[in-house]
Parts: structure tokens; sequence; C-alpha cells
């Protein structure tokens, strides 16, 4: 067994790692595939049945879990007014309630399926606003994580987390993600909650990490991934980061309001920490424009190809379906050069890019207007016909009715290293240097972005200034 853990940083994470396991449900009912690599089974030897909790580590503002309470399933007293035995009288009389905000009611959804309704509610933007509203797997209690100050936003879903509710400060600065896991929650996390998620992977191959890089969460991510490196320095470690519309892939002037020039810069930064620990890094696409169930919903198809490359059928031989590890990936879209780890190219089905940087314009000196391609793979899931290193053959895709229905068909998918993060970085390191005129660490971002810039240059360029006008 090869377990993977996912590690979900922020409320739009956990909406898409909610979807993959919801995808992830139906197999449990085919006796012939393999579940244990993303999900921890519990055997119960008295009543003779088998359970699966999501391997699992996510980290959420204050009130983001929406209804779901941390012990739900293993307390009923969650709650002062939970308490009905007549021995308790005397804790309902003295205890003082401390309303802190409405409690968030579960959605018709989510109601429906602890009910066990056959007929389950049509989801959409107003019953799916919390991961937990349509999240169909139960969580073991060591898979949640909150931030103790800040609290998400309800009625401005894309808004960082902000402080004390009071809605003045926000979860927005990569400086602050970093120093907060540092200072207030590493020693904790790594002790309690990835201990015993730890505890019960026997041969562990690696982490999935998923995030945001355009607020706090990027700073915090980097921390977290460079102290878990440390910790387990010999496993995989893919991320994958939640890339939104900016200055430049809008083409609008650098200081058209300071908010989006903050994002830019917390984007850089994150970027740059996070390609340099990881040993694949995918820049998704996060479309602000729709609702994060909805955008989830859509990206998971690419999530999901992904990871079934490492699980699938045990009635198969190899030759058939190429379940593989972490680490074979890693080679095949790296061959072997580590420091050209970014996937830049990220199709479903051909015609559905979820790669931001491809929203990016091409940087000034670039030859024509098409990217050299380094290394490219497919993850086949229906044809099966062939059988190469580039080429991954893996189970059928498998629906789940919390998927948008205009995307409940996945074929394949590609995946590949392309010059494309070479304008990327380029463009990057232009902005850094005419706009982070005194930030202390300027000259220190400009040598990252031109190093990993290097990487993915192939054949020659025209050495005129880029002339980026913005």
């Amino acid at each position: 067994m090869q377990e993977i853990i996912n590690v979900s940083l922020s409320h739009r994470s956990n909406h898409l790692i909610s979807q993959f396991y919801n995808c992830l449900e139906p197999l449990l009912y085919d006796a012939d595939h393999e579940n244990d690599v993303f999900l921890n089974q519990s055997v119960d030897k008295v009543n003779k049945t088998v359970s699966y909790t999501p391997r699992a580590l996510l980290w959420d503002a204050k009130l983001g879990n929406g209804s779901l309470g941390t012990y739900q399933y293993v307390s009923e007293n969650d709650h002062v007014d939970s308490l009905k035995r007549e021995d308790d009288k005397n804790v309902l009389n003295t205890a003082q309630t401390v309303q802190t905000h409405d409690r968030i009611r579960k959605s018709p959804y989510q109601l429906a399926l602890d009910q066990g309704n056959a007929q389950l509610p049509k989801l959409n933007d107003d019953i799916a606003q919390y991961w937990s509203d349509y999240s169909k797997l139960i969580y073991d209690p060591s898979s949640f994580n909150l931030l103790q100050d800040w609290y998400h936003d309800s009625e401005h879903q894309s808004n960082a987390p902000n402080f004390q509710n009071l809605h003045q400060v926000y979860f927005d600065k990569y400086e602050v993600g970093l120093e907060q896991f540092k200072e207030r929650y590493s020693n904790e996390f790594f002790d309690n909650n990835l201990h015993l998620q730890l505890e019960k992977c026997d041969n562990l191959q690696g982490f999935n990490i998923v995030t945001e890089v355009d607020d706090a969460w990027g700073g915090f991510a980097a921390s977290l991934l460079m102290e878990l490196k440390d910790e387990l320095p010999k496993v995989s470690y893919f991320t994958y980061a939640w890339n939104k519309d900016d200055v430049v892939s809008l083409k609008e002037p650098i200081h058209s309001t300071k908010t989006k020039f903050q994002a830019l810069c917390n984007k850089i930064r994150a970027t740059i920490s996070l390609v340099q620990e990881s040993d694949l890094f995918f820049p998704i696409y996060a479309d602000s424009k729709k609702s994060f169930w909805q955008s989830t919903g859509e990206t998971v198809l690419l999530f999901d190809s992904i990871n079934s490359i490492f699980h699938g059928s045990r009635k198969h031989s190899s030759t058939d379906i190429n379940v593989r590890k972490m680490s074979h990936l890693t080679d095949v879209l790296t061959l072997g050069e580590s420091k050209r780890n970014i996937v830049s190219k990220l199709n479903v089905d051909h015609y559905t890019s979820y790669s931001f940087y491809e929203r990016l314009p091409y940087y000034k000196n670039s030859k024509g207007q098409s990217s050299f391609t380094f290394t490219e793979c497919e993850i086949d899931r229906v044809c099966h016909d062939k059988a190469t290193k580039f080429h991954f053959n893996t189970y059928p895709w498998t629906n789940s009715d919390t998927v948008p229905e205009s995307h409940r068909v996945c074929t394949e998918a590609i995946l590949g290293v392309t010059e494309k993060s070479r304008d990327v970085f380029k463009t990057w390191e232009d902005l850094v240097s005419r706009y982070f005129r005194y930030d202390s660490d300027r000259e220190e971002l400009k040598d990252n972005l031109a190093t990993i810039s290097q990487e993915y240059e192939h054949g020659f360029y025209d050495d005129e200034d880029s002339g980026l006008d913005m």
C-alpha cells in the first residue's frame, strides 16, 4: 500500500478536496478497486462492517467548516442545548452560553444525506456555499485544523479570512501566513493531527498540497511545506496552487488598485517558495466569477485524473492499468531535471485548460506564439490503447452528482512541462525590478525568478529589453 495524504489550505481548496472524495465514493462499492491510497480503512469485527475516512488534513478559518462540527459523528453533545438527560439539568441551569455568531444550519443536500434519502436535491450556488454542505464522506476529527483568530466571510466568499470577524484586517499578506504557521500552529499541528494521520499509514508515498497563492494562505503553505520536508524528506510533494486573475493576466496597469498589486506580490513570493520545495508544481486557474462549488467541481476532473494514476483496480495487471507512484510521474515530467518541475500544460479532453499560466501573455522576446514542450504525458481514462511511460491507463472517470452537469465527462488529461513558464517568470522578474523598489527581498526575488526562468529556456533568445508597459 502506498498512501497519499491530501493537505488542503483555504476554503476553496477544501471544496476541491470534498469534490475529489465525493468522486471516490462510488468506488467503495467496487470490491475490485484499490481504495486504501486515499482512504483509511477501519474494520469493525463485532458488527462485521468496514468504514473509510479520507486521508486528509483540512485547514480553514473559523466558520469555514459550515455546519460541520469537529466531533459531529463522534459525540452527540457538541452543544450545550443538545444535552437532554435528567442529570444534566444542573449543567443547563448553571452553564453560560456565549454566542459569537449565528449557528450555521445544514444544507438540504446534507440533511438528505444524513437521513439516507435516495433522492438528493440538485445542488446550486445557494445550497452549496460551504464544502461541508455536500461532503459525502465522514472525516476523522484529526482532519480538521482551524485558524484560531481568523474568520471565514460567508457573505463575500472570495475574500481572505478576516481577523476576529471584525472585517478590518484580512489574511491577505504572504508574510502574515508565513509567520502565523511558524509561530502559532507548527508544533501543535506536527505533534497532534499530522502525527495521528501518519499513524494510519503503512507506507506513505507523499502529500498533495492544495493552496491559494494570492493571499496569506500562500505563505502559510510555504512555511508548512518547508517544515514538512524537514520532517519527512524522503516522500513526494505535489503542490496544486490556485491562481486568481491578476493585473498581468487581465492586462491592467500594475497599480490599478492596491489590493491587486498586493495579491501579485503574494503570488510571486508564494510561487517561488512552493516551486523550490515541491517535486511537481501545478499552477491552477481559480475562476473568481464562479462559486467555489462550481469552479472546483470543474477542476476536480483534472485533480482526479492526475491522482487516478496512483490507485486503481485490483483485478487488472500493471500492463492494463498503470498504477504508479508519485515519484514515477515526477520522473516522466521532469526527465531527471528536478528543477524543471512546473507543469504548465493542464488540459482535460484537449480543449479545456486549467492552467493559469496559459492565461498570461507571452514575454516580449519570446519566439513566436507557441511554447516549446519539454515533456508531455497523457492520462487515458477510456481507450487504453497505448502502453508507454508517457501514457497512463487509468480507471474510467467516476461521476458524482456534486459535479456540475456540464462537466461530467472526462476521457483523458494531458500534462506537460513547457516553455510557457519562462514567459511567466521573466515577466515577474521585470515587475520586481521596476516596482519592488523598497522591498528588502527585491534582489533575492530577482535572482530566484531569473534562475527559475532559465530552467525553461529552449534555444536562443533576443536579449533586448522586454519593454513591458503596464
